[in-house]
């Protein structure tokens, strides 16, 4: 059952200028007012009182009263309530903007501190969460909108204008449906697999339609590179044939050759013993030398085994000497601070022996405020006083003898720790004497060691054969050397010089063949280049055969997908406009390539909503009003904005609101009509005519 929603009046209080004003409404009801007077204002009010917002949607515009320089007028609440059928029952609303001031502690004046609305539901207040949760139950605010404004639907975007008409006719054919007995259509609903649509097919098939192309388009121009790269051709049997002919010389200039090494090697084997037996006698003549020459060493060596001894015992010795007096300086300056630490304590305890002294001698001494009462000054009896004095006496004497026990304690524990050092202070002496004593007997033996050195030394420096001179004797008296230096002289009489064999005519001509025989080598692999060209070609030749074919194939699909899509979009567009009277929504345009692209765009007539005068949009408005209303059920007021365009407006079941621009009329005048009796009216008169 459609839900009938209606305004039965109005109250503004102080709202955008409006000091006062109340508006009882019909059916429908025409306000009049010049440009100014506030017709507008009543819609503003209207959206506000129920969603915080003008009828533009707009949250912050202003709703306080002004003064004549435009600035707020304080601590004035502004209020708009109103009373509404909603399906035959009659609810109150109302909601009041007011002005918090705060006075602060210690401040004269009172400070804005904000905003406060209060907001009523048939007299209960209600926070804002339950007041619009009350207003959603009655209707969704973007509903409201469109089924109350004949132009809000048309300057939405046109996506969510889409959106709401495909769900007015239940989202249109669905694909299985729509390919139901056309074995075209089926074939395509068959690949929509793993969730694909077929936007996405249609997608993914434009897609391949594009690389195809793009990989047809480049075949010539990779024909063209590969044909650009072909090497100039050669007579290749020609080629063959002197590759032959200079392989065969080749190899006859490197027979000549082998055979020329050959001979020159046998020359060189038939001495090569004799070389064998030089080179022995050699080896055997280095050997005697090198064992002369280590024996005339080894005799002119000296024995330093005694010398290397006492040179280690002389640094150990030294080292000993070293220790001794670091250890005896240590032992001297311990001994030093003794010294000191004792004088002080001689002091410290003569200085404990006077003041022993100087307490000792100490009497008692009584003041003259010891003799009188503390209280009145009066001088103590006789008998209290001698009292008092004997008291005074034993407590001065107490701690005379405690402070003295004390001060000879302190100079006993002094005089310990003097007696404790003056020992340590004698066993430091003792060992002071014994190391002097043992540095003095260790630099005796440094001397004593420094000595026998030095006549090692001048022992060794004796006159002595050289050592070539022992060499050479060495040499004379060997019984082999001479024999195996003549042996050697005769050896190498014997050798013949052989000449060197002169090839370097064969090698040049060796040279030259195999240069010509790799040139032609290089002009052979041209063929090999050239054939696999060849081939390339016929690879490209035959992959352009393919993709031409692929790209047949691929947009028959395309084809077929967009006589499919255009099916849809006639017999969605069809469904959509069957639930309209006056205006048509074209959903999709046709582009220059023949593709479609979605798109909502109202048109009256043909023309395109936004280029229609003023009379047909508020019209198409209130046909697009109507079939809302019907899909959503419920029918709303309708406040027409500019209502003097318009001499004659479709019918609507919803209430109308008319807001018209009259000159004439200086200030509000409202004109209430009984849509539902004229409409009777005109019936029974329609009858009786006919």
């Amino acid at each position: 059952m459609k839900k009938v929603i209606t305004i039965k009046s109005i109250t503004l209080n102080n709202f955008k200028g409006i000091k006062s004003l109340h508006v009882d409404f019909d059916n429908q009801t025409d306000i009049y007012g010049a440009n100014g007077t506030g017709k507008t204002t009543i819609a503003d009010a209207f959206t506000w009182l129920l969603f915080g917002k003008d009828s533009h949607d707009r949250k912050d515009f202003e709703v306080k009263t002004l003064d004549v320089f435009g600035k707020v007028i304080p601590k004035v609440e502004h209020e708009v309530s109103a009373t509404l059928l909603i399906d035959g029952e009659v609810v109150t609303i109302k909601r009041i903007l007011k002005e918090n001031w705060v006075k602060k502690r210690g401040s004269l004046e009172s400070e804005f501190a904000g905003n406060v609305t209060d907001l009523y539901w048939n007299d209960v207040p209600m926070i804002l969460t339950d007041f619009n949760r009350k207003v959603n139950e009655v209707l969704n605010e973007q509903v409201f909108k469109m089924i109350t404004s004949p132009t809000y639907f048309t300057s939405t975007d046109w996506k969510q204008q889409r959106s709401v008409l495909i769900s007015i006719v239940g989202g249109g054919l669905s694909d299985a449906e729509l390919a139901s007995g056309n074995s075209a259509y089926e074939s395509l609903i068959a690949n929509l697999t793993q969730g694909k649509t077929m936007d996405d097919y249609n997608a993914q098939i434009k897609a391949s339609v594009k690389k195809a192309k793009e990989d047809l388009k480049a075949i010539p121009t990779r024909i063209d590179e590969v044909e650009r790269s072909r090497p100039e051709a050669q007579d290749f049997r020609v080629l063959e044939i002197e590759l032959e002919g200079y392989g065969k010389q080749l190899a006859k200039v490197d027979a000549e050759l082998a055979d020329a090494n050959t001979a020159f090697q046998s020359k060189l084997d038939s001495q090569k013993d004799l070389k064998i037996s030089i080179n022995n006698v050699e080896v055997e003549i280095q050997t005697i030398e090198s064992g002369c020459r280590r024996e005339a060493n080894e005799r002119l060596t000296p024995d330093t085994s005694a010398l290397d001894k006492l040179t280690k015992s002389l640094t150990e010795k030294e080292q000993e000497v070293t220790t001794y007096k670091n250890t005896v300086s240590t032992l001297e300056q311990k001994r030093d601070g003794i010294y000191q630490q004792i004088d002080s304590l001689k002091s410290r305890i003569e200085a404990k022996r006077k003041e022993w002294d100087d307490e000792n001698v100490k009497e008692l001494v009584l003041a003259d405020g010891d003799c009188k009462c503390p209280t009145c000054q009066r001088d103590f009896d006789a008998s209290v006083m001698e009292s008092k004095k004997a008291e005074m006496q034993a407590s001065f004497k107490a701690n005379k003898n405690t402070l003295l026990a004390n001060i000879t304690a302190q100079g006993k524990s002094l005089s310990t720790e003097k007696a404790n050092l003056e020992t340590e202070l004698v066993g430091l002496e003792t060992r002071i004497t014994n190391g002097t004593s043992a540095v003095e007997i260790a630099e005796s033996e440094v001397e004593k060691i420094k000595a026998e050195i030095a006549s090692l030394n001048v022992a060794s420096t004796s006159t002595l054969p050289s050592e070539q001179e022992v060499y050479e004797s060495l040499l004379k008296l060997h019984p082999t050397y001479e024999d195996r230096k003549d042996q050697l002289e005769t050896l190498k009489s014997l050798l013949v010089e052989i000449p060197t064999v002169d090839n370097t005519e064969l090698v040049e001509k060796r040279n030259s063949l195999n240069r010509w025989i790799d040139e032609i080598k290089a002009k052979l692999l041209t063929k090999v280049q050239i054939e696999a060209i060849d081939k390339r070609i016929i690879e490209l030749q035959d992959e352009e055969r393919k993709l031409a074919q692929q790209v047949a194939d691929v947009e028959k699909i395309q084809f077929t997908i967009e006589a499919f899509i255009k099916d849809k979009i006639d017999r969605l567009e069809t469904a959509i406009n069957s639930k309209f009277k006056y205006v048509n929504f074209k959903m999709f345009d046709e582009q220059i390539n023949g593709g479609l692209r979605e798109t909502c765009e109202a048109m009256v007539n043909g023309v395109p909503f936004s280029d229609v005068n003023t009379a047909s949009k508020i019209n198409a408005g209130l046909d697009i009003i109507n079939t809302l209303c019907e899909f959503y059920g419920v029918n709303a007021p309708i406040f027409i904005d500019n209502a003097e365009s318009v001499h004659t407006l479709i019918d609507t079941d919803s209430q109308l609101i008319r807001l018209v621009v009259s000159e004439f009329h200086k200030q509000l005048s409202v004109s209430n009509i009984d849509i539902d009796s004229m409409r009777k009216a005109e019936k029974q008169i329609k009858e009786l005519s006919a």
